[in-house]
């Protein structure tokens, strides 16, 4: 329950900056299991999880 009130708190805190991308959720056996951010500039997407990297220097908030 500690993950699910973490993840409210932070996107109040994402709409408060007025983010602009899309958050992506997994759930495990009804639980989180993990967060991925991805946020837009301009016109050009920074995606948090590079597919180039396969996992690595992928950017995750574990909650």
């Amino acid at each position: 329950m500690d993950r699910m009130k973490k993840l409210i708190e932070t996107l109040r805190v994402l709409i408060q900056e007025e983010f602009n991308g899309h958050i992506r959720i997994n759930f495990s056996q009804g639980s989180i299991g993990r967060v991925e951010k991805s946020e837009e500039f301009d016109d050009t997407t920074f995606v948090s999880a590079a597919a180039k990297n396969k996992g690595k220097g992928r950017e995750e908030k574990c909650l």
